[in-house]
């Protein structure tokens, strides 16, 4: 929205004209003379969370408003955050469980691959690929997840391990290839050159470590040149009609890989999708955040949701 409708939607919340206001975590503090409900939908997300200007927690706020009001609010996710089930435990909250997906949905069957067990083909382990062949073969979707954009998250010397370091942050710069080659932060958008030599030991040994989606991609490319790759990451959707073209493709019956970042894994619907991946997945847990595990554990199960949503039975490794 611009700036004049979000007006004129705050102005017809307050004024009683409007019976439903959905928003972002903003909406929250829309004045609504007659409050009834408030349903905060993946209210683990991290999103409901304002980390700069104005600081404050859209669940937690929400909740307080809720209580103001004496109006119910629903806390909606399949994989709640720590504090709402701290709270069912001290019966602050009610604890209502879907115990069955919708229609003839049923869940999906899980598979771990040790990759130090595996032999691996383009970063890629060999059972991987060929259930992912195997999948596309019977002309269905296979969704591949990695939670790393870009084509290298660690660009480092092999002589002397310098490695390209953010300035002002704490954090490895990720070489990026497309729309050019660059070395970009992540948290606070600064961006370099990539150099031709090192800039610690002036050798010509500098490599990218480690894979992001468009190494992915590169990978996928190679090894199945026959069936169409759409990826989905903020490089690729910030394109006008990226998202909608992607989103199209999924309701469509065909062998096709969908490959992404946590945008492919917010509560979408890809109803054809029987096989999903979730590539080098223990990354998560090395992160410093002291919430690490609670984080990758909910990315597997929404990332896991994606599959086998219809008639089709779903598998995730």
């Amino acid at each position: 929205l611009n700036d004049t409708q979000r007006l004129q939607a705050w102005q017809k919340a307050h004024m009683g004209k409007a019976n439903i206001i959905i928003g972002t975590r903003l909406a929250v503090f829309c004045p609504l003379p007659r409050l009834g409900l408030i349903i905060l939908d993946e209210e683990h997300d991290l999103s409901f969370k304002q980390q700069d200007t104005f600081r404050y927690h859209a669940r937690d706020v929400a909740m307080y408003r809720a209580f103001k009001e004496k109006c119910p609010i629903v806390l909606g996710s399949a994989t709640p955050s720590l504090e709402s089930l701290y709270l069912v435990q001290q019966n602050k909250l009610q604890h209502l469980q879907l115990n069955q997906r919708a229609g003839v949905a049923n869940p999906p069957t899980f598979q771990i691959i040790d990759l130090k067990l595996e032999q691996k083909q383009k970063g890629l382990a060999l059972p991987l690929i060929r259930r992912i062949r195997t999948e596309l073969e019977q002309n269905k979707q296979v969704l591949v997840f990695i939670n790393r954009r870009g084509y290298a998250p660690v660009f480092m010397c092999t002589e002397c391990a310098w490695q390209a370091d953010c300035p002002h942050c704490d954090t490895h710069l990720t070489l990026h290839y497309q729309p050019y080659t660059v070395l970009q932060c992540h948290h606070c958008g600064f961006n370099q050159p990539v150099p031709e030599i090192c800039p610690a030991c002036q050798k010509d040994a500098l490599k990218p470590i480690g894979q992001g989606t468009a190494r992915i991609e590169e990978s996928l490319t190679a090894l199945f040149p026959d069936y169409p790759i759409l990826r989905v990451d903020r490089d690729t959707t910030s394109k006008i009609d990226g998202w909608e073209k992607v989103y199209s493709r999924a309701q469509q019956e065909g062998a096709a890989i969908f490959l992404g970042t946590q945008m492919l894994a917010k509560g979408h619907h890809f109803p054809f999708v029987s096989l999903v991946t979730i590539l080098d997945i223990d990354a998560g847990l090395l992160s410093a955040d002291f919430r690490a595990p609670e984080r990758t554990a909910q990315l597997i199960m929404q990332v896991a949701g994606r599959a086998g949503r219809a008639k089709t039975s779903g598998h995730v490794l």
